[in-house]
């Protein structure tokens, strides 16, 4: 529960309630993965499989533009099914878009995704049959409830932003490092990154909210007056009093997230030489224009002069050109 609202500051107040209900929602919502780095027969869930599974989900959520809410809540849906249920690696495509699906219907998106576009853009190699029954039992065993959609970190994200903007000094300082966009790109970062899932929804927000300020105070010349990042900072500390994390939580979580987020911001930086491989189905390559048919067929060289050799050309599936001929000596 959060301390006594009498020792809230007054700007705090407006938002108590909806933060007190996240905050109350909080532990229904968490989940406790506990995935093996390895699988010595490929056939457990390994913390690489999850984190490639959230990234395809992340992909879709990019393809549909959707809100950032989708993609945490069909990680947290996805989490806190594996934390319930021992599956199969093999399991985990249809589990996600399966997971994707119920997260599309909390939100108030108007046009839902279609479930046999999502599956072959995922190319899960499951049939629509496969993921109404997946999703039935992911249903079943969360006990699902479309009436109030999960509290994920993006929840928290909103309110702590929210709070932040509405107490932001004369100077705009956080408003002017902090920027929405990137707020919201980390947070998908996060929610993508196993390492982060067990910590509290509250915990994740209010780091990712201090680090970025931290950087972006870091990055700012000349720096800002040091009354008005004490101002900032203390709300932050605000903020973490109402939601009762310990400094030891705050740190340890902190420390997840900024190493979380270091590799992404390296992984940026590295250059892509990775070459452009395209996978083809039978029935696109059956539509593709026929190049096996296609002979290149080069002339006979006459070093010395010696070879009386007609005209050599291109041969191209059926056609020819004469002005394409090597001819053997001048």
């Amino acid at each position: 529960m959060m301390a006594s609202t009498s020792q809230m500051p007054a700007y705090f107040r407006p938002s108590l309630a909806q933060l007190e209900e996240a905050l109350s929602l909080e532990p229904k919502y968490l989940p406790v993965l506990q995935l093996p780095s390895h699988s010595p027969d490929g056939q457990e869930v390994t913390v690489g499989v999850r984190d490639g599974t959230a990234h395809v989900l992340r992909c879709l959520k990019v393809w549909y533009d959707l809100p950032s809410d989708v993609l945490c809540v069909a990680a947290n849906v996805m989490d806190r099914f594996l934390t319930k249920m021992k599956v199969k690696s093999r399991h985990m495509a249809c589990i996600s878009v399966a997971a994707f699906q119920i997260a599309c219907r909390y939100s108030p998106i108007g046009n839902k995704p279609d479930s046999n576009e999502i599956l072959a853009l995922s190319q899960s190699n499951c049939t629509a049959g496969d993921l109404s029954r997946m999703e039935g039992v992911i249903s079943s065993k969360l006990g699902i409830s479309y009436d109030s959609a999960p509290v994920t970190v993006a929840v928290f994200l909103r309110i702590f932003h929210d709070l932040l903007l509405s107490i932001d000094g004369p100077d705009q300082l956080y408003s002017s490092v902090v920027k929405n966009s990137e707020m919201w790109q980390l947070v998908e970062v996060i929610a993508c990154d196993a390492a982060c899932s067990n910590f509290r929804p509250s915990e994740l927000a209010l780091v990712l909210l201090c680090s970025l300020f931290d950087s972006g105070i870091a990055a700012l010349s000349p720096p800002p007056a040091a009354p008005s990042v004490l101002a900032i900072v203390s709300y932050f500390a605000h903020l973490q009093k109402l939601c009762q994390i310990s400094e030891l939580k705050f740190y340890g979580c902190h420390s997840v997230v900024v190493s979380a987020l270091n590799w992404y911001h390296a992984q940026l930086k590295l250059p892509n030489k990775q070459r452009l491989v395209w996978k083809l189905s039978n029935r696109t390559m059956k539509r593709l224009r026929p190049t096996d048919k296609l002979v290149f067929t080069l002339p006979t060289i006459d070093e010395h002069g010696q070879l009386q050799l007609p005209p050599r050309m291109f041969r191209s599936s059926g056609s020819t050109s004469s002005d394409d001929g090597w001819s053997g000596s001048e």
